[in-house]
């Protein structure tokens, strides 16, 4: 999977989606999705080349548990094959549900 294709799944949701932190114009918005990266690694690939693995968190914000959104997410990634944990936490200060995973692509 490309970053590209990443971006593309997460926008097919409907949701505000943001690289990074969710901007001044979505951070009051439900449901959510925000994604950045955590972590690059080198993969060998042939000869004396690398490729770079980056690992992405993409975190899904919503007000109620088990969102329709994130169950319509967690479906086209198990059609593409995917089958991340999906970790979830109740923020009480803010009173909305934080589900997250991790996903890693291909640096094109």
């Amino acid at each position: 999977m490309t970053k590209q294709e990443l971006s593309k799944m997460l926008h097919a949701t409907g949701c505000p989606v943001n690289e990074g932190i969710s901007d001044l114009d979505n951070g009051k918005k439900f449901p959510r999705i925000d994604y950045w990266e955590i972590a690059w690694d080198d993969v060998m690939a042939s000869g004396d080349n690398y490729e770079d693995k980056i690992t992405w968190q993409v975190s899904f914000y919503s007000r109620t548990p088990r969102n329709e959104k994130l169950i319509m997410l967690r479906d086209m990634m198990r059609k593409k094959g995917l089958h991340p944990t999906i970790l979830h936490e109740f923020i009480t200060d803010d009173k909305i549900w934080h589900s997250y995973f991790s996903l890693e692509t291909m640096n094109e």
